[in-house]
């Protein structure tokens, strides 16, 4: 197979990155390390935007049908039985198509997705392949891997790193992960209950001589139990089985059987590198930032990684378009959204609810609890742990000068009761408010799209067109339109000569 981007590493970003590749009809190879899936859990939550990206690559349903659909968490004290924390997603269910986040292992993230891959003609899943080495010109990037039948050579245009933060990709561009480690250390274990079940609800936590638990059922019987450790406690004692059983006495109430699928003890970062692209070749998730797992946000960053990526590499294969910039915009964009988006809200989370726990237990949950009551603090607070906000000012390809602009475009319900999302099918589109002369839009090959009049907060006023990237951002927004107005908008959004259209 001829592929055009060349994919180190097979975990749920580079597969996802897969799927997006084919969805813009770009053929991939993915090497992979290993011949078989994780059996790990690791990430266990996969967050609303993270789903619709995957909804408009075709893995949605097959993701649902494997996890456990959540459209409300709540927290649960496991000393008093109390409620202290709430998202009740459906609060946004006017803006977003499926309310809810998904519940599943890592292990089953990777094999749906390997699944899908293997059954795309676009895409080429090597598995037992190490990528050894990687080289780029003014062409294309040569990779080097290491498989079943020896030393092989695979050239493509362009290559991406998903290979973590110990990958050979971003080694190979000579680029460090740069921030900080938190001096926090935490316990994951997965244990499966055996015997009596282990009833719900979950996830609960317990607050006990200034220590921290929690756990969630991912899974019927199958529990993530998350332990802060002590700071005079050693590593041994943090992984001691004694110490799992406390843990667990204190979720549950009393002791239980139990065995133990994987157990791993971690210090929390905060880094990222100094870029994500070079010339030929991207990173993207673990191998360009590491995030603290507070906030479940690692897994599903990287995913967005993807979805920003994917068109991008799709474009620049066009002859017509300013690849440099384009590939330029990812750099710029995911650096804006994860420095001044994910790093921002789980660094909150670590660095200040940790302490604020370990002193005060339930309190400050308590009172979180009470500040997000209400509807419009439910619906920022859904917003933020479904990563739907955030916004990209210093993008290239954007036209940052109305506030809409750069932001996740709502999913709105159209007038024939389809929303837009589901309309564009994960493509550019047109997206019109109110009455407008048909010469306005200019024949772009781009869906065009409808709707009478826009949310409050847009802050749009009738006649507008609202220019729609594949990932459902918007990149303009033409105010009191011509054809010549949103031809340039066009233009601006996908790095086009202007000769071309």
């Amino acid at each position: 197979m001829s592929a055009q981007v060349i994919i180190v590493g097979g975990g749920p970003v580079g597969l996802s990155l897969a799927l997006g590749l084919a969805h813009h009809g770009v053929r991939s190879i993915t090497l992979e390390r290993e011949p078989e899936p994780t059996t790990e859990s690791r990430a266990l939550v996969i967050w609303p935007r993270s789903l619709e990206v995957l909804a408009d690559w075709g893995a949605f349903e097959p993701l649902r049908a494997a996890g456990t659909w959540r459209s409300k968490i709540e927290m649960w004290y496991a000393q008093t039985g109390e409620p202290l924390l709430q998202a009740d997603f459906s609060m946004l269910s006017d803006v977003l198509a499926r309310p809810g986040a998904l519940l599943l292992p890592q292990s089953d993230t990777e094999r749906v997705l390997r699944q899908l891959v293997a059954a795309n003609a676009l895409c080429e899943l090597h598995a037992g392949y190490e990528a050894t080495t990687l080289e780029q010109d003014s062409d294309g990037v040569i990779v080097t891997a290491h498989g079943p039948s020896g030393i092989e050579r695979f050239r493509a245009p362009y290559a991406v790193g998903c290979d973590g933060a110990h990958g050979i990709v971003r080694h190979a561009l000579g680029m460090t992960l740069e921030g900080a480690t938190y001096r926090a250390r935490a316990v994951l274990s997965d244990v499966t209950a055996t015997g009596t079940p282990w009833t719900p609800p979950s996830p609960r936590v317990s607050f006990i001589d200034g220590t921290f638990t929690l756990g969630i059922e991912y899974a019927p019987s199958r529990w993530r139990i998350v332990s802060l450790v002590a700071e005079d406690a050693s590593d041994e004692q943090a992984l001691d089985s004694q110490a799992l059983a406390v843990r667990l006495e204190r979720l549950f109430g009393e002791k239980r059987a139990w065995t133990v699928t994987w157990s791993s003890l971690f210090r929390i970062h905060r880094r990222h590198a100094q870029c994500f692209f070079e010339a030929r070749v991207a990173i993207a998730g673990d191998a360009a930032h590491l995030n603290s797992p507070a906030g479940g946000q690692g897994m599903n960053a990287g995913i967005q990684d993807a979805a920003n990526l994917a068109w991008k590499l799709a474009y620049a294969l066009d002859e017509r378009v300013d690849a440099p910039t384009l590939l330029e915009s990812y750099n710029q964009e995911r650096h804006e959204m994860i420095m001044g988006n994910v790093e921002r809200f789980t660094d909150s989370i670590t660095r200040y609810g940790t302490p604020a726990v370990r002193r005060f237990g339930p309190l400050p949950l308590r009172l979180v609890r009470r500040w997000f009551r209400g509807p419009g603090m439910q619906r920022k607070l859904c917003r933020a742990i479904g990563m739907l906000g955030g916004r990209y000012t210093k993008s290239p390809v954007i036209d940052s000068r109305h506030p809409l602009a750069g932001r996740r475009v709502d999913d709105l319900v159209l007038a024939d009761g389809v929303r837009i999302n589901q309309r564009r099918g994960g493509k550019a589109a047109l997206l019109a408010v109110g009455a407008l002369a048909t010469a306005t839009i200019p024949p772009l090959g781009a869906t065009v799209l409808q709707i009478g009049a826009a949310p409050r907060h847009w802050l749009v006023k009738p006649p507008t067109v609202l220019v729609i990237r594949p990932d459902g951002c918007v990149a303009a927004v033409v105010e009191k339109p011509t054809k010549e107005r949103v031809t340039a908008a066009w233009q601006k959004a996908f790095a086009l000569s202007p000769q071309t259209l």
